[in-house]
């Protein structure tokens, strides 16, 4: 989960730090399970006992990142080993 956070912090600070595209490759099960890692992530902030300000920020965050994956990304079906 901390891994997860760590990527998320990476990719907002990037996103302010740039103006240029950055590429990031995952396999599918790894962006599958970065996926439900931000999912349990939301649902565990959700359960939390934060202010509901906090709460709202927070899964909103998360929301955004995901669509912003979903609109970017692309299936490359060549393999590089």
């Amino acid at each position: 989960m901390k891994k997860a956070l760590l990527l998320i912090t990476a990719i907002i600070l990037l996103s302010f730090a740039s103006d240029k595209f950055i590429t990031i490759k995952f396999t599918e099960a790894q962006i599958n399970f970065h996926w439900q890692s931000l999912n349990q992530i939301k649902s565990l902030i959700d359960k939390s006992e934060l202010p509901h300000n906090q709460v709202v920020f927070i899964v909103k965050s998360i929301d955004s990142l995901q669509h912003d994956i979903q609109l970017s990304a692309k299936i490359d079906s060549t393999s590089k080993k």
